[in-house]
């Protein structure tokens, strides 16, 4: 009886040392995977911050491949897309990368940045807007509410145009507008619309909302393209001694003010050939 007694409680040690020795093996083995991912991307990190992104982009992928689990695990794809984008040139491998991020589980925050990023790829390296139109939507899908959502729906608006989709582009720069009001992109979206009536031909709407772009920003760019697109729009609709005045008046702000003076000069044309003809200058709306 006694035997079987310290049988036993040598049997509990023996199994409560083997536990604490599996857990403490365990511990040290998450410990050593920690310190060993951390120390990979802060290499990663020092070669990107030294410009070395071929290196940078190896040490993400070697933190990706090799620590699958480990909270930078996300980030570390995000940057080795990143890096394959914009430094290696490689706009096929990064979408192939950011699409892995994209579909992980614990991608967190990093799947909208990697959506925006395709979007990116899409619409400035491929030259394909249909796609990129569908990541930004992606994108904004993620988190309605998130940051950053009215520069993805104006980009959704700027494809569509470059698609020569008008009516489309006008339809989601006012959606830009109606969702995200306090938005700083609101001004470039009325220049956006303004331009989109210009290139329908309805002019008196083009510059009504020019205007309205006037009257809601003093950014020196968008007050200068307003300018001139409220005379060019005067210009087509017959209203030659408005568009004179808007001309000149936008002629020194105005980055090219070459182009300025040559519209100028047409226009005076036009109106010296109406009055040799004994018609006066047309007023808008007349």
């Amino acid at each position: 009886m006694a035997r079987s007694l310290i049988t036993s409680r040598w049997a509990r040690r023996l199994a409560v040392s083997l536990a604490c020795g599996v857990a403490m093996a365990i511990v040290v083995a998450a410990a050593l995977e920690h310190w060993g991912a951390r120390r990979t991307f802060d290499l990663a990190e020092e070669a990107w911050n030294a410009g070395d992104y071929r290196a940078a982009a190896a040490g993400f992928r070697k933190l990706a491949e090799r620590h699958p689990r480990h909270g930078l695990a996300p980030e570390a794809l995000f940057r080795l897309g990143r890096a394959t984008y914009l430094f290696l040139g490689d706009a096929n491998e990064a979408v192939e990368v950011l699409r892995q991020l994209v579909r992980r589980p614990d991608a967190g925050p990093w799947a909208r940045r990697a959506q925006q990023q395709l979007g990116e790829i899409f619409e400035l390296r491929q030259g394909d807007c249909r796609q990129a139109i569908v990541e930004y939507q992606r994108m904004i899908s993620l988190d309605p509410r998130g940051d950053g959502n009215d520069a993805a729906q104006e980009a959704v608006a700027r494809c569509s145009f470059a698609l020569g989709d008008f009516e489309q582009a006008r339809a989601e720069y006012e959606l830009l507008l109606e969702r995200y009001p306090e938005s700083a992109l609101r001004p470039r979206a009325l220049a956006g619309i303004a331009t989109t009536w210009y290139v329908t031909g309805r002019f008196g709407q083009a510059v009504k909302a020019y205007r309205q772009v006037l009257a809601e920003t003093r950014e020196p760019a968008l007050v200068a393209e307003a300018g001139f697109g409220i005379a060019t729009s005067l210009e087509e609709a017959g209203d030659l001694a408005g568009a004179l005045a808007q001309f000149e008046s936008v002629r020194a702000s105005y980055p090219n003010p070459g182009l300025v003076g040559q519209r100028i000069a047409r226009v005076r044309d036009r109106i010296a050939q109406q009055g040799a003809r004994g018609a006066p200058p047309r007023a808008q709306g007349e």
